[in-house]
């Protein structure tokens, strides 16, 4: 451990909380002496992510200038050893980049490089992190399941940047992301980043705007009222569920809002009960979905969707 190098990475500014993590978790593994040579699996363990997000933001570290990274081969066997990651602080970070990877002459990696373990997108035991391509992968933080190591915040900035239309200008999106840690608290709150957050923001940046957003708090209202009111349909559906309730009312009953019947509905589906296809019509599937009451995997084998 190094305390000039770990209060060099404290000092860095505009990296977003999971880069700097990782920068710190690196000169955290300097040596004075020797230099800084951790393996991809230990640093992915000190900072809790999986290898394929260690090489994202260990890629952001290097465009940054922060970094420089040193693909090392053994001399007798030419195996390839654990890489030399030099550091913005060290006397030698400015040489030239060694000729056989190439890391630090440009932001691209080398091909020889791209092969190696850093490129590896298996993860680590320690916190199982899927790797993000997707909106619905980054919706990882679901209502009900523990997630001690808190979400990616990165990739779900970037699915709620995907999901922004022309609503949202090229300079708002450069300015919106200086308030990243506002998606971070929606998630804490519960809210769904696929079914809460991202028709909110698709919803509202449709159609080109006159003045622009400038933060992801203009979002916030909106969210908070979308998630209220599926968990409020949510909740009457389990209820209706224990309750035993049927898809319809008999005739001559009382009458239903249609709110709950959409409960009833939705309980009637997830009891694993038959429901033959023609008895949800393509509105009610819809307004399903958009409520989060069932998902397409139950529509679909009730050959519905």
């Amino acid at each position: 451990m190094s305390h000039r190098a770990t209060n060099w990475a404290i000092q860095q500014r505009g990296l977003a909380p999971a880069t700097k993590l990782v920068l710190w978790h690196l000169c955290d593994r300097h040596n004075p002496d020797y230099g800084c040579f951790p393996s991809q699996d230990q640093l992915a363990a000190d900072a809790e992510i999986s290898r394929a997000s260690l090489n994202t933001h260990l890629d952001k570290l290097e465009q940054a200038g922060l970094i420089r990274r040193e693909r090392r081969l053994a001399e007798d066997t030419k195996r390839q050893r654990t890489t030399r990651y030099f550091l913005g602080f060290e006397e030698d970070f400015a040489q030239k980049p060694c000729p056989e990877s190439g890391h630090g002459s440009t932001p691209e990696p080398c091909p020889d490089f791209a092969k190696s373990r850093v490129q590896n997108l298996d993860t680590n035991p320690v916190s199982k992190e899927p790797v993000i391509t997707t909106a619905r992968d980054a919706g990882a933080t679901r209502e009900g399941r523990a997630d001690d190591e808190g979400p990616d915040l990165d990739a779900a900035e970037a699915a709620c940047l995907a999901a922004c239309g022309e609503g949202m200008a090229p300079a708002a999106r450069a300015a919106i992301t200086a308030t990243t840690a506002t998606i971070g608290a929606w998630l804490k709150a519960g809210c769904d980043l696929e079914l809460d957050v991202l028709p909110v923001i698709t919803e509202r940046t449709a159609k080109p705007r006159g003045s622009p957003i400038r933060t992801w708090d203009y979002f916030s209202q909106a969210i908070a009222a979308r998630h209220a009111k599926r968990t409020a349909l949510a909740a009457k559906a389990k209820h209706a569920g224990e309750a035993g309730a049927g898809p319809a009312v008999a005739p001559g009953g009382p009458s239903i809002s249609p709110e709950d019947r959409l409960a009833r509905l939705a309980a009637w589906l997830n009891s694993g009960a038959y429901v033959p296809p023609s008895a949800v019509t393509n509105t009610q599937r819809d307004a399903l979905l958009r409520a989060g009451l069932v998902t397409e995997a139950t529509l679909r084998a009730h050959q519905i969707y």
